[in-house]
């Protein structure tokens, strides 16, 4: 089975990526729909890798590592989301996809997460002058909330 983590992260990834850019281009999709992409989180074993394969697929351009993303490198997109490629933070941390969608409020979108019967992972947290950030876990899923 962990002979195929990595096929299925770069599935997961590439299917994730599928998604942003088809929904990016159209300027009343986040009106229509009342969610908008701001950050999509890679965290894998193999960073150069997964960074390469992004630029080549994707046409992104990642930077150096950013401290106050957890080293991750990013590639901004023209629309202002992000895509964040880094290492696992800890020992015990799995690689994941994760979307972080923008909210008005976080504090409000925290509230309604719990009040659905999410657990609240992360958050909210400043994170400099990008805004702030919460993750929930509802089931077996992690989402992350926004807040410019």
């Amino acid at each position: 089975m962990k002979k195929h983590a990595p096929r299925a992260l770069l599935v997961t990834v590439s299917m994730m990526m599928l998604i942003v850019s088809q929904t990016m281009g159209k300027p009343n999709q986040e009106d229509e729909a009342g969610m908008h992409l701001h950050y999509l989180e890679i965290v894998c074993h193999d960073v150069a890798a997964q960074c390469a394969i992004l630029e080549r697929l994707h046409g992104v351009t990642f930077g150096p590592a950013v401290a106050e993303f957890g080293q991750a490198r990013v590639a901004r997109r023209p629309d202002g989301s992000m895509i964040g490629v880094r290492a696992p933070l800890a020992e015990h941390e799995q690689p994941i996809v994760r979307a972080y969608l923008e909210v008005a409020d976080i504090e409000a979108a925290v509230k309604e997460a719990k009040a659905a019967g999410a657990v609240i992972a992360y958050g909210p947290v400043e994170q400099g002058d990008t805004g702030t950030w919460a993750i929930y876990i509802l089931g077996d899923l992690q989402i992350g909330l926004w807040q410019r």
